[in-house]
């Protein structure tokens, strides 16, 4: 008698990605034997001619592409001997033009039949884009009018933390036609290698007092208010009242002026 098992759990992807898992034979006949394992996909996706792939990981392996219109089976014969056990590593790639929701569950034969191993399903990922330093607010405004003029609904989202430099955040299904969409965008680098989990955004996306950025020393610039567009130091935080006072640097006479935390944006972090 063959046993086996498989490690490969029900895990959430993006588009493109390789999903390893093993499976695990061993021989519990006192003899030795040769058979054959035959895995499967079982696709359920909205457009049903969209291949997804299942390959041995090994050099020079040739994948199985299989589709709801194209059903297909990969086969991996084996030959162990009295007791021998073997594990055998294999990958399922998630294709690229599926959309969210769309899933795919491994299947392996057993005795004649089919039996469900795991589940991949599909979202959307977050990719980081590389940008030009002090310009991410403005990136991210043309990237998300981009995505609008060129309908690109597969992009779902553009964050640009105000306290991290050179780098933006894509919320998008498709990772190859976002980085092809933004060639025509000034400062757009290049895409960070991997993708980010959820959590690492998380703490971008929480709302946190403007006072908590500033520091005396500060060199900024008043944006709103009669004093708007004048340049100041800041010589005292109030993080209590969300307010900082400061000392005009064109003005005459030093007059300290008390003004609300988000009234300002930060120019340098100290007098030069």
């Amino acid at each position: 008698m063959v046993k086996w098992n498989c490690d490969g759990k029900d895990v959430v992807s993006g588009t493109s990605k390789k999903i390893p898992f093993t499976i695990n034979i061993e021989n519990d006949e006192s003899k030795d034997i040769t058979g054959e394992i035959e895995l499967t996909l079982k696709i359920t996706e909205s457009r049903e001619e969209i291949e997804w792939f299942i390959m041995v990981d090994q050099k020079k392996t040739k994948p199985v592409s299989i589709s709801p219109q194209n059903p297909d089976v990969l086969k991996i014969p084996y030959k162990l001997s009295k007791g021998e056990k073997t594990s055998i590593p294999l990958l399922v790639e998630t294709p690229k033009g599926v959309e969210i929701g769309d899933f795919a569950v491994v299947e392996l034969k057993d005795n004649g039949n089919f039996i469900d191993l795991f589940k991949i399903s599909i979202r959307q990922t977050i990719i980081v884009i590389k940008t030009t330093i002090g310009q991410e607010s403005k990136i991210a405004r043309d990237i998300g009018l981009k995505a609008q003029t060129e309908k690109a609904d597969y992009i779902y989202s553009v964050l640009a933390p105000p306290d991290l430099k050179g780098y933006v955040f894509i919320e998008t299904l498709y990772p190859d036609r976002t980085m092809a969409l933004l060639r025509t965008v000034r400062g757009a680098r290049n895409m960070i290698a991997g993708e980010v989990d959820i959590s690492e955004v998380e703490p971008y996306l929480i709302s946190k007092p403007a006072v908590e950025s500033l520091e005396i020393g500060n060199y900024v610039e008043v944006t709103e208010g009669p004093f708007k567009g004048e340049k100041a130091r800041i010589t005292h935080v109030d993080m209590a009242k969300d307010e900082i006072t400061l000392e005009l640097q064109n003005s005459i006479v030093p007059i300290p002026l008390t003004v609300k935390a988000d009234s300002v944006k930060v120019l340098d972090k100290e007098v030069k």
